[in-house]
């Protein structure tokens, strides 16, 4: 969309957007420079306060390092909640720009400080024009890298008082260009399960494989018949991912060991494969290591469900984000592998989790999250705040 430097001259902005739009990107590069691991956000939590509390915002602490912030209208109506995440990752970052983290070994390489700053930005619009009627709850959420911070945020009550009728979430996004949104109806994310399998042999010498039982090579043989379950077991029209990500074993080259240890993912996204592939999982693993002369211990946890956007608010969704940015450049990306703890908010209340385009080559904005040289093209600040500010005046004031 347009050429470079020209962008938001395109976008259809708000004045006031476009007036706070340096004060947001700087609030996302002060957010860049102090990077804090999953609930170590004490600097991130104080800083937010400062920013509410200058916006006339009152807020309370939970969840360790989150925080709650709500926008009462005093007129009937329903709660709207939006949500964003405040964590950074345990990576070296390998940027030279001068907001580079302070912290080494430390790094949002992720985007959470884009969606800080898109959030107190959304903040801003919503105190100046605030909706009609209903409450905007805003929650910034620690903890989600790993961490399960939703889940702390539900358990202290994040979804009540007021309940929350309609969830927005959003994601700087990669994949996408800058200028581009992306809105999937349904599942988008996927849901994330994680397995640790001990196979036990039996020690022996290397040089006399017979006087043992090889759990390496029993694992080898569990590995591949694990991916049979895609390929056989599952309706060739779901989707799903087995990933076996580290293997570790034995402690010398002429030593068969006692036992050898998989880790792994399995990612889905229908009710169907997450039901099935344990099932299965657990045959195979138990079935191939007694079969071979060994035996397995299996830990397989579901952690979380796949983020899946109510069709009725993802229209919704994609009305006003076609205003934003053009009907041509509002897409429906492919559902992304990649997990997302806001899933769980969405189990609760319906809701749309909405991606940001934010890549830019002429920026430097190229690489994928999680990489050490992770960066955005910060126009999407700006694109950010006018999608989820317009989305939840609107919604409130049609609802």
């Amino acid at each position: 969309m347009g050429e470079h430097g020209t962008l938001l001259e395109q976008v259809n902005l708000s004045p006031s957007v476009r007036e706070s739009f340096p004060w947001v990107r700087e609030l996302r590069r002060e957010f860049h420079r102090h990077p804090e691991l999953g609930f170590e956000e004490v600097w991130t939590q104080k800083r937010i306060e400062e920013e509410l509390s200058r916006l006339g915002m009152e807020y309370r602490e939970v969840a360790k390092t989150g925080l709650v912030s709500l926008l009462d209208t005093g007129a009937s109506g329903q709660c709207a909640m939006v949500r964003t995440d405040i964590d950074a990752l345990p990576v070296e970052e390998q940027n030279e720009h001068d907001y580079k983290s302070e912290h080494p070994g430390r790094m949002h390489a992720c985007g959470h400080d884009a969606h800080m700053a898109i959030m107190l930005g959304t903040i801003r619009e919503l105190k100046q024009s605030p909706p009609q009627k209903g409450v905007v709850k805003f929650i910034f959420q620690p903890g989600e890298e790993g961490f399960l911070g939703a889940k702390h945020m539900i358990e202290a009550g994040v979804m009540e008082e007021p309940k929350v009728d309609v969830v927005f979430g959003y994601h700087v996004w990669q994949p996408l260009p800058v200028g581009k949104i992306g809105i999937v109806p349904g599942p988008c994310m996927a849901a994330v399960d994680v397995f640790t399998v001990r196979i036990i042999g039996s020690s022996t010498h290397a040089a006399y494989p017979h006087g043992g039982v090889d759990p390496i090579y029993i694992a080898a043989q569990v590995i591949s018949a694990l991916q049979s379950i895609v390929s056989r077991n599952l309706n060739p029209l779901d989707r799903a991912v087995v990933t076996v990500g580290a293997i570790n074993a034995g402690t010398a080259f002429n030593i068969i060991p006692e036992y050898a240890e998989l880790k792994g993912t399995v990612r889905t996204f229908s009710p169907e494969a997450r039901k099935l592939i344990p099932e299965r999982f657990r045959a195979i693993v138990s079935g191939v290591a007694e079969a071979l002369g060994g035996r397995a211990e299996i830990e397989y946890l579901q952690e979380i469900p796949a983020t899946v956007n109510d069709p009725e608010v993802a229209a919704f969704v994609r009305e006003v984000a076609e205003e934003i940015v053009g009907k041509e450049n509002v897409v429906e990306p492919e559902p992304s592998m990649g997990g997302e703890d806001h899933a769980f908010y969405q189990e609760i209340a319906p809701g749309c989790y909405s991606f940001i385009g934010m890549a830019n080559p002429e920026k430097g904005a190229i690489y994928p999250h999680h990489h050490p040289k992770f960066n955005l093209d910060e126009d999407a600040l700006a694109i950010g705040v006018e999608l989820i500010s317009q989305v939840t005046r609107r919604w409130l004031n049609q609802h």
